[in-house]
Order: C-alpha cells, then sequence, then structure tokens
C-alpha cells in the first residue's frame, strides 16, 4: 500500500535489477475461501466484482485475466474519450506509465549482453559534465540508487514534446537529492536519462530501439513510445476524479517521461510482453531480473493512468490493466482478482457517505498545510475553489467528519493539535493507516 502513497507525490556487468518494492497481491486463503472456482466460474466472480465498480464510473480500460495461458476474461469498460462518448475496444491504447520502466531495463540488459555496455560504467562516459556523473552507474539508475530526482520535468511543464537529449540537458542543471549510490529512493528522472544513455549506445531514437528490440518481434503492434503532436489510432485520454465528477486530467505529453512513463499500448500487447519475459524470449537476463520469487509484478500510474501486469508462476494467473481513470478501482482489482481466484467470496468496497452540504471554508482552511508520512511523500494539503486537494488529489468530505480520497479509495481523518489546526493525518488505505505528522504551514 505505502507504494501507492509513494506515487501520490525508483563479465557484462548484468544485474538482477532491483525494482521499487510493490505491494503483491494478497493470495492467501481465509475463512472465506472455497475451492478455486473453474475458468468459467471465476469469470463470472470477477465480472460480478467489477460490475459495481464500472457502474459508479470508477473503472474506464481494459482488464485481461488468464489462467495457465488460457483467456479466462477479457474486458472493456468505459471511454476512450468521455466526451465524445468513444468506448474503450480492445485496440484502444493507454499511456503504461512505469510499466515502461522494465522495458527499458530489458534494453539496457539487451545492449550489456551486446557489449555496447556495462553496468558498472558511470555515465560520465556519455555526459562528461553530468554533476557527480564519475559516481552515478548504468546499475545506479536501473536500481534507483543514482540521486537523480523523480521528477526532472515538473507535470506543469510537460505540455509540449521532450527529448530525451533535453531530459538529459535539464537534468544536468538540478541538485542530485542524495549522493549516488547512498539509498534508494524511486526516480523516474534515472529512467530517463538511461533511456538517452541506450539512445547513444545504440545509435537509434528510444521509440525505434524499443520497437526493434522488443514490440516488433513481440508482435505488439498496438505499442509505442509517442508524444502528443503523433496520430495514434485509438488513443485513450486520461482522466481524474473531480469535484463535479470525472474531469480531464492535466495536460501532459509523456515524451517528458521517455523510458520511465512514454510508451502507449493495450492489455493484449503487455500480455505479450510478460510472457515474453517468462519464457526467456527476451533474454535469460530480464528473466532473471524481473521474475522474482516465482512472480512478476508491474505497475505505474502517471497523469489520469493507470496500468499494472502480475503473473503468478504458482496460480498459473496473470492480470492486466490498463486505464485512463485515475480512481482507486484498479488498485483493488489488482489484489481482489488472485483472491477471487483462491476462492475466497469477495464484496467490492463502496465509498462512505458524503456530506450532503459543502463543507464551511473555516473547517477546510483548518485542513491546510505540509504533512509527512514517514518514509513516504510530503502531503501538501490545500483549498482550491471551495474544495481540499492533497497535491493534486482531490479530497471529499465524508459525513463523519473524514476526508475520502477518490484516487486510491483512501480515507484522511485529521487529528487536532493545540492551535485550531490539525497536528496530524491518519491516511487510512487498505486497512492500515499511515500517520502524517504536521511538519510545516
Amino acid at each position: 500500500m505505502m507504494c501507492r502513497l509513494k506515487r501520490l507525490f525508483s563479465a557484462t556487468g548484468l544485474i538482477l535489477l532491483a525494482a521499487p518494492a510493490l505491494a503483491a497481491a494478497p493470495v492467501s486463503p481465509n475463512r472465506n475461501s472455497a475451492a478455486p472456482p473453474d475458468d468459467a466460474a471465476l469469470a463470472r466472480a470477477i465480472d460480478a466484482y467489477t460490475r459495481p465498480l464500472v457502474e459508479r464510473g470508477d473503472l474506464s480500460g481494459q482488464l485481461l485475466v488468464l489462467r495457465r495461458g488460457r483467456v479466462v476474461v477479457e474486458r472493456s469498460f468505459g471511454f476512450a474519450n468521455f466526451e465524445l462518448r468513444a468506448p474503450v475496444t480492445p485496440e484502444t491504447r493507454f499511456d503504461i506509465a512505469s510499466v515502461t520502466k522494465p522495458m527499458t531495463g530489458v534494453l539496457a540488459i539487451q545492449q550489456a549482453v551486446a557489449g555496447r555496455l556495462n553496468t558498472r560504467d558511470s555515465i560520465t562516459r556519455w555526459f562528461p559534465d553530468f554533476p557527480r556523473g564519475d559516481s552515478i552507474t548504468v546499475s545506479m539508475l536501473l536500481r534507483h540508487r543514482s540521486g537523480i530526482p523523480h521528477e526532472i520535468v515538473p507535470d506543469s511543464a510537460m505540455t509540449r514534446p521532450f527529448s530525451a537529449a533535453e531530459i538529459v540537458e535539464r537534468a544536468e542543471r538540478l541538485p542530485l537529492d542524495f549522493a549516488p549510490g547512498t539509498r534508494e529512493s524511486y526516480s523516474s528522472g534515472g529512467y530517463e536519462v538511461l533511456a538517452r544513455i541506450l539512445e547513444r549506445v545504440s545509435g537509434k531514437s528510444y521509440a525505434t530501439l524499443a520497437a526493434d528490440s522488443i514490440f516488433t518481434p513481440l508482435e505488439m503492434t498496438h505499442t509505442s513510445h509517442v508524444d502528443s503532436r503523433q496520430i495514434v489510432p485509438g488513443r485513450a485520454t486520461g482522466y481524474v476524479p473531480g469535484i463535479y465528477g470525472i474531469e480531464n486530467a492535466p495536460l501532459q505529453d509523456f515524451s517528458g517521461l521517455v523510458g520511465a512513463g512514454s510508451v502507449w499500448s493495450t492489455a493484449r500487447d503487455l500480455h505479450r510482453f510478460v510472457a515474453a519475459i517468462v519464457a526467456g524470449r527476451l533474454g535469460e537476463g530480464p528473466r532473471l531480473s524481473y521474475v522474482r520469487g516465482g512472480r512478476v509484478d508491474f505497475n505505474g500510474r502517471t497523469g489520469g493512468f493507470k496500468a499494472w501486469a502480475w503473473w503468478d508462476s504458482t496460480s498459473g494467473i496473470e492480470e492486466i490493466l490498463v486505464s485512463n481513470l485515475a480512481s482507486g478501482a484498479p488498485d483493488v482489482l489488482k489484489g481482489a482478482i488472485p483472491r477471487l481466484a483462491n476462492g475466497e467470496k469477495l464484496v467490492p468496497p463502496s465509498p462512505p457517505a458524503l456530506r450532503a452540504e459543502a463543507a464551511p471554508l473555516e473547517e477546510l482552511n483548518r485542513w491546510e498545510g505540509v504533512y509527512q508520512i514517514e518514509h513516504g511523500p510530503r502531503l501538501d494539503v490545500r483549498v482550491h475553489d471551495g474544495a481540499l486537494y492533497c497535491n493534486d488529489w482531490l479530497l471529499l468530505p465524508a459525513a463523519d467528519g473524514t476526508f475520502y480520497s477518490p484516487r486510491d479509495y483512501g480515507l484522511v481523518r485529521g487529528v487536532p493539535g493545540a492551535n485550531g489546526h490539525l497536528a496530524r493525518l491518519d491516511w487510512t488505505q487498505g486497512g492500515v493507516i499511515y500517520p502524517a505528522p504536521r511538519v510545516g504551514d
């Protein structure tokens, strides 16, 4: 659960990539478990679980579930474009956010095998003017240990296309978050720098290298790295929960996340990618790096998009979702499907009862401040247009005095302080409470 809150606000020198910790979907049986259902019964259970999420407008995208290679469920929900009422189809393309990163990792491993780079190389080999570049290795970029900031281009500035070379130029002007190699902190910026290295060593653009090395060989015909200028058939628009319902996500050109969150794809194509990693068709290095403990677990969120891919060798279950609506539904669905496949009887979560009237402005003002989850993100809570936001996440007033976060189905309770403001926020997600003491106004 903490990983989702972190996203609220990463002889050849081959290594096993240490992906950022992800919450594994719970699969242990409990007292509600029965015998694992057959494929038809599992499909009915998944449909029953997703139906209320779709009906209340929390789920839009593609879902693909397989068991030992057999398709159990393939569903398309919601709209690729809500304004045009264009429905999602199996060919609709979604930004897959950080699921781009393992693709970049595969490319790096392939270039290492080909002898064009070594993961122990410092990045001064390609960028001699990069601050402390002699202390930053390719391995650190892959393992989120470089100190390069997570965000090189702020979301507010990602309204135009960016090249990988431009991203590196910007990164060179930013201070490092920490001394290279001294800690691990999720960094899209590190992968963006890595994308430029891959361009330099291969002599190809990131888009061409990914297409030549992964997408075309695997027949991922609906997958590409593109920018906002290009015409992409079936490209979905991103959406977020807003005060009056679903709203357009802030305008972003995801080429600014080259190598880290810039690829557009479909559930079917992501299945081809996962299956190729598991079978070793992309090489033994990628298989050893990304099949850990008998599982593959990829997860991503950016703008209004969410995506995940999960495979488990024991149960044989593979589940993939790509979504253009940033609600909490994709997250709960990811954890629910393996449990349904295990025979558990589950009821989908429902939002709390919300206040019938708007919260008074003076009450909202009490919540304003900066809060810090231990080893997690800073939460900047502000009032905008009469509503409360945590960073860019809307918080809706619930009838019991808490606030509800539709982006993660979180409940936020304020703990009063001595000065009339709040001393702490308790953010509850999936039954776990994450305390966030106030650290500033």
